[in-house]
């Protein structure tokens, strides 16, 4: 962007999710990627020869080392789910700003405490929900707040996949029980993973989730395999999802009103079209774009920084606070727990 200096990442973590938004974060002019932390030196040199990295932090003050970078403008955290509190809170200490990755933190008390320090410090912290920045979704929202389908009512979405075999008992096998999807030391499981997904969603579109009904399937090692979730809303509301790691969903989303209703082209959380069926017609509305799309949540980021906003407006604090707060009563109500919590 004319008349700025390029907003200069600072990577925690170099895992999948770093390697995806890093690829796109690479298509914008006015972004580059200043430095990435890694104890694991092979890994954090893997990740800065692919993306051009001038600064690799490594060995055990890795992390410490990055927030204290200099060259640094904002710290991604992109750690496994249980550690983001920590990377968090270590970044804000450190007086940077804060992209961190979803789910926020590991429950709503963790949450609380990650954004009093950024508000008492007076510093930018956001939860990396990157579907809310797609072009299409904000489309939506623009358009069902015009009055496109009428009063929104009802939404209907999922997002699920298969990462095991079906055993004879209903339950996955032949895993890696270490790994950070059936480890509940880490936080795993579907809900944490990709169920956050629809939760969130639903929250963007009918605010704070009034009554939360949840049934699940834990597997043996611990975590959720399969969940379903009704959520009712203060002003009578519905929204129904899904989520698994058994099967693998139709990643849709359907949102009914009282005069039609939009349909989302899968995958509905990285999406370039949608259809609003209303008055016997049906407008296909497109955006194309290259890479997965993390160029949204990033290009909204510099936008939120530039502006000197200590918050985005498309995915506010109170936001988080209200889908951890229905993530912790889903899990309560199918058992589901992690260690840390004890």
């Amino acid at each position: 962007m004319a008349g700025y200096a390029p907003l200069r990442w600072g990577m925690l973590g170099c895992g999948s999710i770093a390697n995806r938004l890093g690829a796109d974060v690479m298509r914008l002019g006015d972004h580059r990627i200043q430095a990435i932390a890694s104890r694991d030196a092979d890994k954090a040199g893997a990740y800065a020869e692919k993306f051009g990295v001038p600064t690799r932090h490594t060995g055990s003050s890795a992390y410490a080392d990055l927030v204290d970078d200099p060259e640094v403008d904002l710290i991604y955290v992109a750690t496994p789910h249980n550690f983001h509190r920590e990377h968090a809170l270590l970044a804000l200490e450190a007086g940077k700003p804060v992209l961190c990755e979803k789910p926020f933190t590991v429950n709503l008390l963790e949450a609380e405490e990650v954004i009093a320090v950024a508000r008492a410090k007076g510093l930018f912290l956001m939860e990396g929900v990157w579907s809310r920045c797609f072009p299409v979704w904000r489309s939506i929202v623009a358009r069902i707040a015009e009055g496109a389908i009428g009063a929104p009512r009802m939404v209907y979405s999922d997002f699920g996949y298969r990462a095991g075999t079906l055993a004879s008992d209903g339950r996955l096998s032949g895993y890696n029980a270490e790994g950070r999807l059936f480890n509940p030391a880490l936080a795993g499981g579907g809900l944490m993973d990709v169920g956050i997904y629809p939760i969130s969603l639903s929250q963007m579109l009918f605010g704070n989730p009034s009554d939360v009904k949840a049934v699940g399937c834990l597997g043996h090692s611990g975590v959720d395999e399969n969940v379903g979730i009704v959520l009712g809303f203060p002003g009578g509301e519905i929204a129904m999802a899904s989520t698994s790691i058994q099967v693998t969903t139709p990643f849709t989303t359907t949102i009914l009103g009282t005069e039609g209703r939009i349909e989302v082209e899968s995958p509905w959380w990285r999406p370039k079209r949608y259809t609003i069926h209303a008055g016997g017609n049906a407008e296909m509305v497109a955006f194309e774009h290259e890479g997965e799309g993390f160029q949204f949540e990033a290009m909204h980021v510099a936008e939120c920084l530039r502006s000197g906003l200590l918050e985005s407006p498309v995915m506010p604090l109170s936001d988080t606070l209200a889908v951890m707060r229905a993530l912790d009563e889903v899990r309560r109500q199918i058992g589901l727990s992690f260690p840390m919590e004890a």
